[in-house]
């Protein structure tokens, strides 16, 4: 082999190392916000969410880890005058057993949806709001962990006065348990 062949092989390498190590949680997993309404009425109560999707080969651990060292995967929703906005509910963790690990772990893979309940007061102005929210993560592989995150998640919506119309919106996330739609 030349020696120019063996030098671009070990660039490739240093490279594709250097990336991985530079790589962090927010680039395997994708968050979009979701609402349970296409609109928000005036005094009226809706559902909100943070919709993850872990890429495949990746988990990032539940909202109660099994061990103290690791980090929770949370969600805090900054309060906002004029709306009414309960605690975030988590799904159940899946335990699942790594290679680093002498125990199972309690993780999340795949879709993951973060809820939570509000409510906007009768005084909440009409026009565009948005809710703010950040979302703290640590991705990992069976192999390794990557560099947790903390992402900004903004939630948009429009608010209506109490008589117009609104409807429902993103029934395949907030369907009731039992009741999901395919």
């Amino acid at each position: 082999m030349k020696i120019g062949n063996i030098i671009g092989i070990l660039v490739l390498i240093l490279a594709g190392g250097a990336s991985a190590m530079a790589q962090s949680s927010d680039s395997v997993v994708k968050v979009r916000p979701a609402l349970s309404v296409d609109r928000v009425k005036q005094g009226s109560t809706f559902q909100a969410a943070a919709v993850l999707d872990i890429d495949g080969g990746y988990h990032i651990n539940s909202s109660r880890p099994s061990e103290t060292y690791l980090i929770a995967t949370t969600l805090k929703v900054d309060q906002q005058r004029e709306l009414s906005l309960g605690g975030v509910i988590y799904p159940t963790g899946v335990d699942k057993k790594f290679s680093f690990s002498q125990k199972p772990l309690s993780v999340y893979e795949g879709r993951v949806v973060l809820r939570f309940l509000g409510r906007a007061l009768p005084s909440l102005s009409v026009g565009n709001h948005v809710l703010h929210c950040k979302l703290t993560i640590q991705a990992c592989s069976d192999q390794a962990c990557l560099q947790p995150k903390t992402v900004d998640v903004q939630i948009p919506f429009e608010v209506v006065p109490a008589s117009a119309q609104a409807n429902p919106a993103n029934t395949d996330i907030f369907a009731e348990p039992g009741k999901k739609k395919h």
